[in-house]
C-alpha cells in the first residue's frame, strides 16, 4: 500500500509542476494563448485524475483512495475557475465510466467528483482561489469525500481506519505540493525581479541603456520597416537642480519618465533614460515624417504643462529634442544614437526648446 500511495503522490507532483510553471508570466519560456491556459489545465488535470485512479490504493474490492480531489484543487491555483469545473467532469465521469459495467460505488464516486469541480468553480468565480485560501478549497472537498467513503464503507466491512489514512494522505500530498508551487512563485518572482533590475532604469522604472540597445538590435535586425530614434534632453537641468534642489530634480525626472511612456503609447513606443536627465524614445514603424512630428508633440507637451513638486510647487521645464530614422540615417546603433544626439545639440545650439531631424542639418 506504501508504494501505491508513494506512486500516487508522484504523479500528483509531476502533474502540479507540469501544470504550475508553464503557464506563468514571470517564467522565461511560457505557454503562448493565455485565454486558452484554463481549458488546457483543466483538461490536464482531467488526465492526471484518470491516471491517479489508475494507480489508486484500493480499500475494498469497490472502494479505492487516491489524490484526485487535490488535482481538481491544483487545477483552480494554476488555471481559476474554469479550469476544476473541467477538471471535475473529465475525473468524475471516467470514474463511472471506468468499469465494464457502472456500479453504485462508481456512480457516487463519479457524481462525487463532479459536484466537486463545479463547487470549487462557482466559488472561485467569486472568491478566486490563490495559495493563501487554497487550503479552504481542500478541506471542503476532502471532508465531503471522506464523508462519501464512510457511508460506502458503513454497507462493507472495511475498517473505518481506512477514512484516516485517506485523510492524512490527502493532506500530506496537497500541502507538500502547495509548499513546493509556492516555492517556486517565489523563485520565479526574485528571477524576474532580478531580469528588471538589469533592464530598467532605478529612478524612473523605464528601460536603461542595456534594454535600449537590445531593443534597437532587434528593430534592425528583425523589422524591414523604418523606424525612428528620438533623443530627448531636459535644457538647463543644471539650473534646475541648483534651483530646487536635487530631490525635487528627481522628481521631474520620474515625471517626465511617465509622461514619456503616457505619449508615446499610442505609437507602441519604448522610452529609455540612457543616464541623466537624457531620454530616447524608439518609434517602430516610423518613417522621417512621423518621427519628427512624435518628437513636436513631446516638445510641446512638455513645454506647456508644468510639473507639479513637493511643498505644491510647480515647476516649467522644455526639452531639446533630436530624430534620427533608420536606415536614412544609418544602418547601426552607433550611427542611429549618434545622429539624433547630434541633431538633439543642435536643437541646443540654436536656441533649445526645439526639434530637430538629423536629416535637416545636412541639407
Amino acid at each position: 500500500m506504501l508504494f501505491d500511495l508513494l506512486l500516487n503522490f508522484c504523479i500528483l507532483f509531476t502533474f502540479a509542476i507540469l501544470s504550475y510553471w508553464p503557464f506563468q508570466d514571470t517564467v522565461r519560456s511560457n505557454f503562448p494563448f493565455p485565454k486558452v491556459h484554463p481549458y488546457i489545465i483543466g483538461i490536464m488535470s482531467g488526465l492526471a485524475g484518470f491516471i491517479l485512479m489508475e494507480s489508486s490504493v484500493k480499500l475494498s474490492d469497490t472502494i479505492m483512495v487516491d489524490s484526485r480531489h487535490v488535482v481538481i484543487i491544483i487545477s483552480g491555483i494554476a488555471g481559476g475557475p474554469i479550469a476544476p469545473i473541467i477538471s471535475g467532469l473529465i475525473i468524475g465521469l471516467a470514474r463511472i465510466f471506468m468499469t465494464d459495467t457502472v456500479t453504485t460505488t462508481g456512480l457516487l464516486g463519479g457524481i462525487n467528483v463532479i459536484v466537486l469541480g463545479i463547487v470549487i468553480g462557482v466559488f472561485s468565480f467569486k472568491y478566486p482561489m490563490t495559495f493563501k485560501n487554497a487550503p479552504r478549497y481542500f478541506y471542503y472537498a476532502t471532508t465531503q469525500t471522506a464523508a462519501l467513503i464512510a457511508i460506502l464503507i458503513y454497507h462493507s466491512t472495511t475498517n473505518y481506519l481506512h477514512i484516516v489514512y485517506f485523510i492524512l494522505f490527502s493532506a500530506f500530498s496537497f500541502f507538500t505540493v502547495l509548499f513546493i508551487l509556492i516555492e517556486l512563485n517565489d523563485h520565479f518572482k526574485k528571477i524576474r525581479h532580478t531580469e528588471l533590475l538589469a533592464e530598467t532604469d532605478y529612478l524612473t522604472g523605464l528601460y536603461n541603456n542595456r534594454k535600449f540597445e537590445q531593443l534597437t538590435h532587434s528593430y534592425i535586425t528583425d523589422s524591414t520597416k523604418p523606424f525612428s530614434m528620438i533623443s530627448i534632453d531636459i535644457d538647463h537641468f543644471k539650473k534646475v537642480n541648483d534651483l530646487y534642489g536635487h530631490p525635487i530634480g528627481d522628481e521631474i525626472l520620474k515625471e517626465l519618465g511617465t509622461r514619456l511612456k503616457i505619449l508615446v503609447s499610442s505609437c507602441e513606443g519604448y522610452v529609455t533614460r540612457n543616464g541623466g536627465e537624457q531620454f530616447v524614445v524608439l518609434v517602430p514603424n516610423s518613417p522621417p515624417a512621423m518621427g519628427l512630428d512624435l518628437g513636436e508633440r513631446i516638445r510641446s507637451s512638455i513645454a506647456r504643462s508644468p510639473f507639479p513638486v513637493s511643498n505644491n510647487q510647480q515647476v516649467t521645464i522644455t526639452v531639446s529634442v533630436g530624430v534620427s530614422s533608420y536606415p536614412d540615417n544609418g544602418m547601426t546603433i552607433q550611427e542611429l544614437y549618434s545622429a539624433a544626439d547630434t541633431a538633439m545639440y543642435e536643437a541646443k545650439a540654436i536656441g533649445r526648446n526645439r526639434v530637430i531631424h538629423y536629416t535637416n542639418i545636412k541639407a
